[in-house]
């Protein structure tokens, strides 16, 4: 089972089993000369994410939000912000957030370790073992309400620990991630693990042409990669402000692989 990721050994949360119901907004019950729509239908209202707490191996408490799907069999998404403690779950356009989870994906939004409500050492979330059991945490999160593949969206050097997590799963009998996003990765994002080292699985690279060169070099290692290069783009979740287009591209990709 392949999942896809973007954190922490996490305690369980409340769901919402309820999925969306249409709602018919034609209130004219003649059928003859009628204006308006039988088949109308109001949009899906979304439940409001649940805030949990995440607690990883290395008993670090986590805060993320939680935005279940309707039941198991169903994908999920982690989303890693860029460098703590200067950015937090904040970071990830609600917008966003709310797309995937209109798919009834199960969402995971933490702040990384040292970031926002978390416990424990910003540089800890980057440099070191530790990045990896954030990811844990928010995968096994979404495990446990049964997700069936999820995958890792890394902004900047949040690209740090989803790729960490993605090398070290296998052998610690964890869920694989069914695909990767790096939005502006770079030397950074190898701080700890090459990228060579990275098992086969469907990627994704968002990139501003001025911070093109890391993202480009990688394209060898597997010429199935998605790259995605803005020539007006920012840097890591700045691209949503800058580049819109990047919210219908990361979809597209998400779509493709889920």
């Amino acid at each position: 089972m392949r999942l896809l990721f973007i954190v922490a050994l996490g305690c369980g949360a409340p769901k919402d089993t309820h999925a969306p119901i249409p709602v018919d907004t034609d209130t004219d019950t003649e059928t003859d000369s009628d204006t308006d729509s039988d088949t109308d239908t109001a949009p899906p209202v979304l439940p409001d994410p649940v805030v949990v707490t995440l607690t990883t191996r290395d008993s670090v408490d986590l805060v993320a939000d939680y935005y279940a799907a309707s039941g198991p069999g169903r994908p999920g998404v982690v989303l890693l912000h860029m460098i703590p403690p200067y950015n937090d779950r904040s970071s990830w356009p609600v917008d966003f957030v709310t797309r995937l989870q209109a798919h009834d994906w199960g969402v995971v939004v933490v702040d990384r370790r040292g970031a926002g409500d978390s416990g424990g050492v910003a540089v800890d979330a980057y440099t070191g073992e530790w990045g990896r059991y954030d990811v844990e945490a928010c995968v096994l999160q979404l495990v446990a309400d049964g997700a069936t593949e999820i995958v890792l969206i890394g902004a900047s050097n949040g690209t740090t620990s989803a790729l960490d997590y993605a090398v070290w799963a296998a052998g610690e009998g964890l869920p694989v991630p069914a695909a990767l996003g790096f939005m502006t990765g770079g030397t950074y994002t190898e701080t700890n693990t090459s990228m060579s080292a990275l098992p086969s699985m469907p990627a994704v690279f968002t990139f501003s042409t001025a911070e093109a060169a890391w993202s480009v070099a990688q394209a060898p290692l597997d010429p199935g990669w998605t790259m995605l290069e803005y020539a007006d783009g920012a840097h890591g979740t700045d691209m949503f402000g800058a580049a819109p287009q990047v919210s219908d591209d990361l979809d597209t990709f998400l779509v493709g692989v889920l």
